[in-house]
């Protein structure tokens, strides 16, 4: 029976990619004919599973990258369909009529809020743990809710990959005797004294329920941290960034030169570097992680009006995504018009919540000539703008179509926050 529900799914995927259909369909199919599918495959020796609230897409497929271009051959679900049925599609496609997996590893991108379910069933060798976050709120509830769910999901036999720098998934993985590795990075000239954002998650200490303090924040309240009255703080980095110029090192040793200068972006390629790094020598994961080219799907560059434009795309109902943008923007000088907008807020769910917006850290912005609102959210963005920015910095815009004369307007570089559904908008409506 379980060879026939394999062929189906086969056939299905097929026939969905000739339709242009979702990558969840045959695995969704598939689990309901037989809900003891995933028990019927035969996994390869490695399983890489990426989880946490953002970045699991760009890291997941660096891992990939890196993996694939030094000889191991690798399945990865790089359309990034994170939940049970596009991951049971991945695995069907990857396998032969028997269920047996012909390739070295899997990695596997995987929904916070599925790691129970997921991990049960393909039982990962290795576990990268990137961040926890208040993220999409009507799905997620309290961060609270998303550590218990991966507390309960991790295998005693993984290997943990945890992003140090981050107090919610460190206090997790100490949960674990598991074998563990650290990554984190060092205070950079994007670093920040003391904690200030808005959007702040654990901010005392999970021991002893003391105010943490830090050396340095790298955003949110990811850093250096420590517990003035007990011992938890930062655990010793395996994997560090050393030193951030026009290039991130690692270890004092390796470097790799960063086209995008975003933390969260170096966050990203340390998690990478610190996973490929257990499979294969770290001088070739620096060769393919140089060239970063795979990875700008979330920012673009180019020249509109004699002025610069750059393009962010942020991850809505995640006020934290969004800080990043900001804090990138904060750092550049000079006048700033600020283009935002967003198509959707969730594809998952009826509910429209914009609580989110209040804990995007916009008021730490300076010289904006301009605050262009457009899409169907324009008026509450304008609302949640009006708070600090004065009315006539405003703009609020119907849609893209008139983006190109209102920008002639403005003054200064052009930074678009926008999200994967709305830049192509965007550069339409601007004539790009």
């Amino acid at each position: 029976m379980y060879i026939f529900v394999i062929i189906l799914g086969k056939i299905i995927s097929f026939l969905s990619k000739l339709i242009g259909r979702g990558s969840s369909l045959p695995g969704v199919i598939a689990y309901k004919l037989n809900s003891n599918i995933f028990s019927k495959f035969k996994m390869p020796k490695y399983v890489i599973a990426v989880t946490g609230s953002s970045g699991k897409t760009s890291t997941s497929y660096m891992i990939y990258k890196v993996l694939k271009n030094n000889g191991l051959k690798i399945y990865h679900n790089s359309k990034g369909s994170n939940l049970l049925g596009g991951i049971l599609t991945l695995i069907i496609n990857s396998s032969n009529i028997f269920g047996k997996i012909n390739a070295d590893a899997l990695v596997v991108e995987v929904d916070e809020r599925f790691t129970k379910m997921i991990f049960d069933e393909i039982k990962p060798t290795h576990i990268v743990l990137l961040n926890i976050t208040r993220d999409q709120p009507p799905r997620q509830g309290n961060y609270k809710s998303v550590y218990q769910i991966i507390k309960e999901s991790i295998n005693k036999d993984a290997t943990l990959i945890v992003n140090a720098d981050d107090p919610i998934v460190t206090t997790l993985s100490k949960e674990f005797d598991n074998e563990k590795v650290y990554f984190g990075i060092c205070k950079c000239k994007d670093s920040f004294d003391d904690l200030e954002s808005f959007a702040l998650d654990m901010v005392y200490c999970p021991k002893c329920n003391t105010k943490l303090k830090y050396n340095y924040v790298s955003f949110s309240n990811l850093g250096d941290y420590y517990c003035p009255k007990c011992d938890f703080k930062r655990p010793d980095l395996d994997f560090e960034i050393t030193s951030v110029t026009d290039e991130i090192t690692i270890n004092n040793k390796y470097n790799i030169k960063v086209k995008y200068d975003m933390l969260y972006l170096y966050y990203n390629l340390l998690a990478s570097f610190t996973c490929c790094s257990l499979f294969i020598d770290s001088e070739n994961v620096v060769k393919e992680l140089n060239d970063i080219s795979f990875v700008n799907d979330r920012y673009n560059k180019f020249v509109f009006d004699n002025r610069n434009i750059e393009i962010i795309n942020g991850k809505n109902e995640n006020a934290i995504s969004y800080n990043q943008a900001m804090n990138y923007i904060r750092n550049k000088k000079g006048i700033k018009t600020i283009v935002f907008g967003f198509e959707y807020i969730s594809k998952r769910y009826p509910y429209q919540d914009v609580s989110w917006l209040y804990d995007i850290d916009f008021e730490f912005i300076t010289d904006v000539d301009k605050f262009v609102c457009v899409g169907p959210w324009k008026n509450d963005l304008a609302t949640r703008l009006s708070l600090f920015l004065p009315e006539d910095k405003i703009i609020t815009v119907d849609n893209y179509d008139n983006l190109n004369q209102i920008l002639k307007t403005t003054k200064g570089s052009i930074y678009a926050v926008l999200n994967m559904g709305s830049e192509i908008l965007f550069k339409k409506g601007i004539g790009e």
